[in-house]
């Protein structure tokens, strides 16, 4: 009979255990969802890409929208990169920067306008300025764009041999 009863009294310590374990695990579930951190979801849609002009430095000219954002993001925040491998070396070239320079379809692309935030579906434009990179002698090139620290996405660029002003690079 004692045993029985020590039997009983254990069942019921080590079922409080459980049951006190699991209300913690559903309680810290709840703070998590309570504490949500909303997403950017920072796909970029580009319109046109294009070669602005061809010379001693080249120029890309891009029209984008963020189309699925939740949020407004700084024109800081999005960041571009043109990866391009010279024709007859191993070497890669890199141009880089952000898109304090973009402006609405009404600007020139060129100019910091007081554009400091793009938001869901608008449609922008920039010219970006490339050093190192010539157009006119790359075998192959491609565009990296960065979004809010880390969304990124690539663009094989259609260059081909001859590249000229105005060409569609999509």
């Amino acid at each position: 009979m004692v045993l029985f009863i020590a039997i009983i009294l254990m069942s019921s310590v080590i079922a409080g255990v459980v049951i006190g374990f699991g209300e913690k695990i559903f309680s810290e579930t709840k703070n998590d969802a309570q504490e949500n951190v909303p997403s950017v979801k920072g796909i970029v849609n580009l319109v046109v890409l294009e070669i602005f002009t061809l010379g001693a430095n080249d120029e890309i000219h891009i029209v984008f929208e963020l189309p699925y954002i939740e949020h407004s993001v700084g024109d800081d925040a999005v960041s571009w990169v043109i990866m391009c491998h010279p024709t007859g070396t191993n070497n890669m070239r890199f141009d880089e920067g952000d898109f304090t320079l973009a402006t609405d379809l009404d600007g020139d692309g060129l100019t910091a306008l007081p554009l400091v935030e793009f938001e869901p579906a608008v449609t922008y434009r920039m010219i970006m300025q490339l050093n190192d990179c010539d157009l006119d002698d790359v075998d192959s090139a491609s565009l990296v764009l960065v979004v809010d620290k880390g969304r990124t996405q690539e663009w094989q660029m259609n260059i081909g041999t001859a590249p000229y002003q105005g060409q569609d690079l999509n």
